[in-house]
């Protein structure tokens, strides 16, 4: 007997209230209700996307359109006076091309190689649409051999690097099990993570060995709750005592509580989460006052095979099924039935927390997959680079004339000129299979993602579709600007490099362009 797990309407996040967002070091929080919000949101996403794909002619016909309205020729003035504006005397690269036509309207070293920061993810999201397809969905499901109300031996667990996999699925899954009559596991938990290689670190996330910060997670065939362990603080019954601190999923990581509950004073615990013995050392300490709410964290974890075991674990214990052994990783033996299953959101759905969010961890577990799904098993970084590397050559970009390491973007992986970056978004725009998909999972200026508190003027409100991209010294911006009837839409990539402490500036200098392309198309 097969159950399986799907989940339900257009859900796009797990209940995990927090996310790792782009840039070095720095995070982004996110309250369950405004997830819940973009929940909802999602067919609208898709909607605004499917009607500009419905005003938008087949790629065959491209050439028979009439190119951008209006005079190109002052929209190049004006642009070429706003470039010239570079913020702190940083390293620009801009190119503005008219998507249906394919002629450039403006560019300012257009072909300097430079770091994109996340605008990598635009790569690796268009990419994954071209390979995978919307559709694609990740499996994970539960096997083991069934014998009245015990599972004789282990149960194992099955992933296919499914990035959005929660404890809920887990339970859901769990349920299933309960409803066969399942109550107890006489063999432990073994994790099959033979989908992907043993290297879950993409590459130059080394650059950073000490940040525990989970925008830079480790990626796994089979991961839990973006490979985030939870650290919920509240203070002691009394002072003086240590304030308490509970882990989940429990069993992973061994924790050492070096806090103190004080009567008055500010609420200020350090966290530190370290590799120790194949699992993570978390210490916690600082003061935490009576009285004060819990508060809860996050950091990555170094195991991810491990980390997800011990979470099955401790939902199967939750819910009244004993498990007699440990948790270890290991091979599925083949014809070991299978028990239950979660399918994940489509691919389309997913791709919404890499353009709108930047979620690293997302990305780079999608990329990993493209290696799997090109055909090498277990998948391997070289395989997924290689894959997105063949999708870029029919694009029309030469291999050897740019650099792709990492799909996040994260540190200093990658260099992309920016009319590299327009030929690639009028390309994804051109191929009828991808566009809309590829359209809805971009941030909205004025309205969602990384953008939603800029662009929001009437003439450019609503009419921005881009994926930011931010370092310490890094700002970019690539994307499109619409008109008001999606018919005539302007590709653009802004790079600014080696600008340090010009970040904001660089995003204003960014901003008049895209304003001033915006007021072309829309007068």
């Amino acid at each position: 007997m097969i159950l399986s797990c799907f989940p339900g309407g257009t859900t796009l996040f797990n209940p995990i209230p927090a996310f790792p967002c782009e840039g070095k070091g720095k995070m982004m929080e996110t309250s369950l209700s405004e997830m819940m919000k973009l929940r909802r949101l999602v067919p609208s996403f898709i909607a605004i996307s499917l009607a500009v794909f419905a005003f938008a002619a087949p790629a065959s016909r491209a050439q028979d359109l009439p190119a951008v309205p209006g005079n190109t020729d002052a929209l190049r003035q004006t642009l070429s006076k706003l470039a010239q504006r570079v913020p702190g005397n940083g390293v620009v690269g801009v190119a503005v091309m008219d998507v249906m036509t394919g002629a450039e309207i403006f560019a300012r070293n257009g072909d300097e190689l430079l770091n994109p920061a996340s605008n990598a993810k635009i790569i690796t999201a268009a990419c994954a649409l071209k390979v995978l397809g919307p559709e694609y969905r990740f499996e994970t499901s539960l096997h083991g051999k069934k014998d009245g109300a015990a599972i004789r031996g282990a149960i194992y667990i099955k992933g296919h690097a499914d990035p959005t996999l929660s404890t809920l699925d887990l339970r859901k899954m769990v349920d299933a099990l309960r409803e066969m009559g399942i109550r107890r596991v006489e063999g432990g938990v073994v994790v099959d993570d033979t989908y992907f290689d043993g290297e879950n670190q993409p590459y130059a996330f080394d650059q950073q060995p000490k940040e525990d910060n989970k925008f830079r997670s480790p990626v796994g065939a089979v991961s839990l709750n973006h490979n985030a362990l939870s650290v919920v603080i509240r203070p002691g019954p009394t002072g003086m005592v240590k304030a308490r601190v509970v882990l989940d999923p429990p069993g992973y990581a061994i924790l050492t509580n070096d806090t103190i509950t004080v009567g008055q004073g500010a609420h200020n615990p350090k966290i530190s989460a370290i590799s120790f013995e194949g699992r993570t050392r978390v210490r916690v300490w600082g003061q935490v006052p009576l009285g004060a709410r819990p508060v809860t964290y996050f950091r990555r974890i170094d195991n991810p095979s491990l980390f997800t075991g011990y979470g099955l674990r401790a939902v199967l214990e939750e819910a009244g099924i004993s498990v007699g052994g440990d948790v270890r990783v290991g091979p599925l033996p083949p014809g070991t039935p299978r028990l239950a299953s979660n399918m994940s959101e489509p691919l389309s759905s997913i791709l919404l927390e890499t353009g709108k969010m930047s979620n690293n961890f997302v990305t780079e577990m999608v990329l990993k997959t493209i290696g799997a799904q090109a055909g090498e098993m277990p998948a391997t970084w070289d395989a997924a680079t290689s894959a997105v590397g063949k999708v870029l050559e029919e694009w029309g970009l030469v291999a050897g004339s740019y650099t792709y390491r990492n799909g996040s973007g994260l540190f200093d992986a990658n260099l992309f000129s920016a009319r590299q970056f327009v030929k690639v978004l009028r390309s994804v725009y051109l191929d009828s299979g991808v566009r809309p998909e590829f359209l809805s999972q971009l941030a909205t200026g004025g309205v969602d993602g990384t953008i939603k508190s800029r662009y929001r003027d009437k003439s450019v409100n609503r009419r921005v579709r881009a994926k930011t991209g931010t370092l310490s010294d890094v700002a970019a911006l690539s994307g499109y600007v619409m008109d008001h009837q999606g018919r005539n839409p302007i590709a653009f990539s802004i790079l600014v490099n080696k600008a340090p402490g010009y970040v904001s500036a660089s995003r204003g200098y960014q901003e008049e362009i895209v304003t001033a392309i915006a007021e072309h198309l829309n007068p």
